[in-house]
């Protein structure tokens, strides 16, 4: 009778939760996620700590000196390893041929880049926000005696913290969608660093009509998202946040589109 009752009992539908648990769990057990997370955060805050120690302003120059942005300077490092992070997320089952089982056990394809998507955008978060108020905090005490400090209570501070942290999760799942895209460690990361670093360099011939290298990942983290006191013809930090935005939106929609349409 209970055999009878089990197989006329419907089958358990593999859903979202599901999908995201499996997702933490080879995210956990990747070594390469925690050398990575490990790097990003030792990284970033020494660079902090190191480029804030031999900070000298005094006079003068102080009117001009912007204490948040320079306490976030750590955040360059650290745009670059979390999106390696996010990219090896992806690469690394590919690497090792264990997305041809992953696609066996969750064989909706949306369903499997959701939830691969939730799990590194949720920890690229995390992390992110942790290490933006880890380098500034870090910053302000590197600062302190010898140049301007800032407070979060002070105008546009908290803003450009938080979305400092918020715009490097925003790097965490474009890196992903690279992997997702490219499928090759080397070639995501590549790509990545291309995209967010190197096109500032590379659009410079065109600076004719305002800066278009303004509109770069890492330039509108440096210059805007992760600034107070801005320069002329900076784009607001709302701005820049929702260019990232829009920048992450479209590698998502490739990423789908390559990961349903190719095999495994």
């Amino acid at each position: 009778m209970t055999t009878l009752i089990s197989l006329d009992s419907p089958p358990k539908r593999y859903g979202l939760g599901n999908a995201m648990r499996a997702e933490v769990t080879k995210l956990r057990t990747l070594r390469s996620t925690k050398i990575t997370i490990a790097a990003l955060v030792v990284g970033s805050l020494l660079i902090t700590w190191l480029g804030n120690r031999t900070q000298q302003v005094h006079g003068p120059g102080a009117a001009n000196f912007d204490p948040t942005n320079q306490s976030l300077s750590g955040l360059a490092l650290g745009s670059l390893i979390i999106g390696v992070l996010g990219a090896l997320a992806a690469t690394a089952e590919y690497g090792s041929g264990t997305i041809r089982s992953t696609l066996c056990a969750t064989p909706r394809r949306p369903l499997f880049l959701a939830a691969k998507v939730s799990v590194v955008g949720i920890l690229s978060l995390i992390i992110g926000e942790v290490i933006a108020f880890a380098c500034f905090f870090v910053g302000q005490a590197s600062l302190s005696g010898h140049a301007p400090t800032a407070a979060l209570s002070q105008s546009g501070v908290l803003q450009a913290v938080t979305l400092s942290g918020a715009f490097l999760g925003l790097l965490g799942i474009f890196g992903l969608c690279l992997g997702i895209i490219i499928r090759h460690t080397a070639g995501a990361i590549s790509a990545f660093v291309g995209l967010t670093f190197l096109v500032t360099i590379l659009l410079q011939p065109l600076h004719t009509h305002g800066d278009p290298g303004r509109f770069a990942p890492v330039q509108m983290l440096a210059n805007s998202v992760a600034t107070v006191m801005r320069s002329p013809g900076e784009l607001a930090p709302t701005t820049s946040f929702l260019w990232m935005v829009f920048y992450t939106a479209v590698a998502l929609v490739v990423a789908a589109i390559a990961l349903t349409r190719r095999d495994a």
